[in-house]
């Protein structure tokens, strides 16, 4: 075997010219499908680390709003955090949570403004987490203040607030209540709208002790995780674990119309490859027919001089997976090259492209195991293409072929 590859690979470099154009249908085939999976992943990175930020993980654990006692929120609290060592997961962080919706009000020189979201969370454990917002002005690692707030670009141009103002949040309490509680502004960001126009984020005992709620409380449990794409599975895992007493959802599960648009361009990027994988088998098919019958004298010799049968179709099929190899190296390349280029293109302030972009550029992710799947199946593809025609030119004769013109 080892001789067939030898002479698959010289014969492979020695007649480059003869196999470009297969190399060239490989290499298209496999930029096409790299290059929309690699959108599509970086689509879907995107909306799952904005969601995750906002959320608070990208497993979330709802606890609920019902006033408890510390003792109840403790035992709450320390039943999920066993069933989560349960089911094996290993978190990457995790974060506890208090959200306010829209009636939250933040007031300053004289202007008011509805929140959409307030939300409350402990900056130890997720400062990592909320750095990574695109900050305008003001340092965020001031939030170790307990008063501090961070607010969006939108907010602060609305308020005409800016790093330093002290502003002011007026929530209402379940029992009817109003409370005001006096913020300073660390820091403002530039977040994607339905992520971070109207959001603002303070720290969770100060909002918890604002709603007259017990020091402790939360309503959600968040788990951070290294690869957002096992963020199904874990929510499966910690909710088997939670045996139905609260329920465990991937982040993307609370943007429904954002999942299905995704799940669709997945399912477009996967007929694609289907698509290519058939053009390209039929065109290495019917252009390996072309060389195997200009090799025919070729192959002829090599058949006269005592090479059997199965070696001449190991043979062939060895040159066809040199080509998907070569084909598969110059279509990554040539991808990397094409989305660093369409990277660098500003599209801030694009209409529904928003939620996609990263700092107004859009994003691309090449992920190891996609890849190498794709590339497996354009090598099979290449060689079931070159099969056919390597089992008609392991059945040449040699007298016939060493005859022909």
């Amino acid at each position: 075997m080892r001789t067939t590859v030898q002479m698959a690979f010289r014969n492979f470099t020695r007649n480059s010219r003869r196999f470009l154009l297969l190399g060239l249908a490989v290499c298209a085939g496999f930029f096409f499908v790299c290059t929309i999976q690699s959108l599509v992943a970086g689509l879907s990175y995107q909306v799952n680390v904005r969601g995750a930020r906002y959320y608070g993980g990208h497993v979330i654990i709802s606890i609920g709003k019902e006033p408890r006692d510390i003792a109840t929120m403790a035992a709450a609290d320390r039943f999920i955090l066993e069933a989560i060592s349960r089911s094996g997961v290993s978190p990457a962080a995790f974060s506890h949570r208090t959200h306010l919706g829209s009636s939250g009000v933040v007031f300053f020189n004289g202007e008011s403004l509805s929140m959409r979201r307030v939300i409350g969370l402990d900056w130890a454990s997720e400062a990592r987490m909320i750095e990574r917002l695109q900050f305008i002005a003001g340092n965020p690692g001031d939030m170790s203040d307990q008063r501090g707030v961070l607010i969006s670009e939108v907010t602060a141009r609305r308020l005409g607030a800016r790093v330093g103002d002290q502003i002011t949040l007026q929530v209402n309490r379940d029992a009817g209540a109003i409370n005001t509680v006096p913020l300073w502004v660390k820091a403002i960001f530039r977040e994607a709208s339905i992520f971070g126009f109207y959001t603002l984020y303070m720290d969770r005992g100060v909002l918890d002790k604002a709603l007259g709620f017990d020091s402790g409380y939360s309503a959600s449990i968040g788990i951070y995780l290294d690869d957002y794409r096992a963020a199904e599975r874990v929510a499966a895992q910690i909710g088997h674990a939670l045996n139905g007493k609260f329920t465990a959802d991937p982040v993307i599960g609370f943007m429904a119309q954002i999942r299905t648009l995704l799940k669709a361009l997945s399912i477009v990027s996967y007929g694609i490859l289907a698509l290519l994988s058939v053009v390209i088998a039929v065109g290495i098919f019917n252009l390996y027919r072309v060389i195997i019958y200009e090799r025919t004298r070729e192959i002829g010799t090599m058949r006269a001089i005592g090479i059997q049968r199965p070696q001449v179709r190991n043979l062939i099929l060895c040159e066809a997976v040199f080509l998907a190899l070569c084909g598969i190296a110059a279509g990554l390349l040539l991808s990397f090259v094409g989305l660093t280029a369409v990277a660098r293109i500003p599209l801030a302030g694009a209409a529904g492209l928003d939620i996609f972009l990263d700092r107004g550029h859009l994003s691309w992710v090449m992920n190891p195991d996609i890849i190498c799947a794709d590339a497996l199946l354009i090598t099979l593809v290449t060689l079931a293409g070159a099969l056919s025609p390597a089992r008609a030119a392991q059945n040449i004769e040699p007298v016939a072929a060493l005859r022909a013109e």
